[in-house]
């Protein structure tokens, strides 16, 4: 039976709830929020080098190429890991492909650092002769997985990322707005500041 593109309108997810404390220590530099193993570590270095292995895993297992963005786009600040995962197959091509080059659609995985959750986007990269594009995440691209191949890839790294610890996190929970005198240094977001902006945002 054919993989039918996801719907995050139609998403029913459990509650979720950040309370005071857990926000400031989110949009604290020097907290993490989870008394789980690798986070409790408060160490970020022990943090990535599990995300890592979680990484290896998913493209050992799914068969997977990547690209991950581990060193905070370069400069600044990520709260989060950005992973890219894809094949180079006739089903993850994009839509119109570069004449010279490639181009793929992928699965995203913001794996955040401060606690144990993620969120899944799909995305595009492009490499030309002498350029490269790519897609940079943003709240509106959270669940919204077209392609039927990156949705059936979601589906099998959510297990192994769940087997790991981490819980996946939906459109519909992170949607709730932060108190409005709250401001997250973000360079990901231009409207009113959510769950989504305390958990994952790139200060540069």
């Amino acid at each position: 039976m054919p993989v039918k593109p996801s719907n995050p309108d139609a998403d029913v997810s459990p509650p979720f709830s950040l309370s005071p404390q857990a926000i400031e220590c989110l949009l604290s530099s020097q907290q993490t929020l989870s008394d789980r193993y690798p986070w409790c570590s408060n160490d970020e270095s022990t943090i990535d080098h599990y995300l890592k292995g979680l990484c290896a895993q998913i493209m050992r297992v799914t068969r997977t190429m990547s690209r991950i963005e581990w060193k905070h786009y370069g400069s600044g600040y990520a709260s989060f890991v950005d992973a890219w995962f894809y094949q180079t197959t006739p089903q993850f091509n994009v839509r119109r492909p570069p004449r010279d080059g490639e181009a793929h659609t992928g699965l995203v995985v913001l794996l955040n650092r401060r606690a144990p959750y993620f969120v899944f986007m799909e995305g595009e990269k492009h490499w030309l002769a002498r350029s490269a594009s790519s897609y940079l995440p943003e709240f509106a691209m959270i669940d919204r997985l077209n392609t039927p191949a990156v949705l059936s890839l979601s589906q099998q790294v959510q297990l192994l990322l769940e087997s790991g610890g981490l819980i996946r996190l939906s459109r519909q929970q992170l949607e709730r707005p932060l108190p409005p005198d709250l401001h997250v240094p973000t360079l990901l977001t231009d409207r009113g500041f959510t769950y989504f902006d305390a958990l994952f945002h790139w200060e540069d």
